[in-house]
């Protein structure tokens, strides 16, 4: 593999970190609002208590982004193993 390959596996590994950044910002956010928001129903009243909602899609983004930083993560540490190994060698 040539060093270009190294270099473009430590940006993917960078735009995945990215991503599951703003994921999981993205998602405290929405909690936040959605919390802030709803009419408060006897429904809606056990979710706020408990913090356990129907609303799945409140969880997806929190989920995909912390599985967006392991892979981004990885991907950093591997590529930096490879580049490193490259130079060396």
């Amino acid at each position: 593999m040539s060093q270009v390959s190294y270099q473009v596996i430590l940006v993917l590994g960078g735009f995945f970190v990215l991503l599951g950044i703003i994921f999981v910002l993205g998602n405290k956010r929405e909690k936040k609002k959605y919390y802030n928001n709803i009419l408060l129903t006897q429904r809606d009243i056990k979710e706020i208590i408990t913090r356990e909602h129907e609303r799945f899609w409140l969880l997806a983004w929190q989920i995909g982004g912390r599985i967006s930083l392991i892979v981004g993560i990885v991907l950093l540490i591997i590529g930096g193993i490879l580049w490193y190994i490259h130079g060396i060698g």
